[in-house]
């Protein structure tokens, strides 16, 4: 039984995920496919109403540069035509880089799901392995020339041996020749236990 919420209900997964999602990733805005539409729309209005004010001002004769009437300089005009025309190329500017932005977006989902898939691949590859390096290092253990010695005592008699030494209801009866023999078979095996 786990320990009891701390409000008055306990969180459900949804909060959970989403206080995870929170604190990892941050509360970032997510740009949509038709949020980026909406911006292109509303970037390329803008830029044919630029345009609609280049062409009235043309009409009405004002950007030339012999016609100076209703008090306004020829530099303002050009001024205000500079600036439509400054805020033509920084829209168009920004119309292009949000197409790419909206093209690249499936691609980098994609990308980002197969780096996902790699870094899951090798996690369970470095297991492996680790896996694969501790069974290699068991069998050179094995293949040594000791632990086959050693292998070769494990018999029943040496087991005999060794219990009829060491048993609790012989072993003041026990000759030093019978513990001898015993403690010779032992340490014979010490090999089969040895960790390296």
């Amino acid at each position: 039984m786990g320990r009891p919420p701390i409000g008055e209900r306990a969180m459900t997964a949804a909060e959970k995920q989403r206080r995870y999602r929170a604190r990892k990733f941050g509360n970032k805005p997510r740009v949509t496919k038709s949020a980026l539409a909406a911006e292109i729309a509303a970037l390329k209005q803008q830029l044919a109403q630029a345009h609609k004010r280049i062409a009235e001002l043309e009409r009405r004769g004002e950007l030339t540069r012999g016609r100076r009437d209703s008090g306004q300089t020829g530099a303002a005009v050009f001024s205000e035509v500079g600036k439509l025309r400054a805020e033509i190329v920084k829209l168009k500017f920004d119309i292009i880089k949000l197409k790419a932005m909206l093209q690249e977006e499936p691609d980098a989902a994609k990308l980002r799901k197969k780096v996902v898939d790699q870094q899951v691949e090798m996690t369970s590859m470095r297991a492996a392995m680790k896996r694969i390096a501790k069974e290699r290092d068991k069998y050179r253990a094995y293949a040594q020339p000791k632990y086959r010695e050693a292998r070769g005592q494990l018999t029943r008699e040496n087991y005999n041996v060794i219990i009829k030494a060491l048993h609790a209801d012989r072993l003041r009866h026990c000759t030093p020749t019978e513990l001898a023999t015993a403690h010779r078979l032992v340490t014979a095996l010490r090999p089969l236990f040895d960790e390296g």
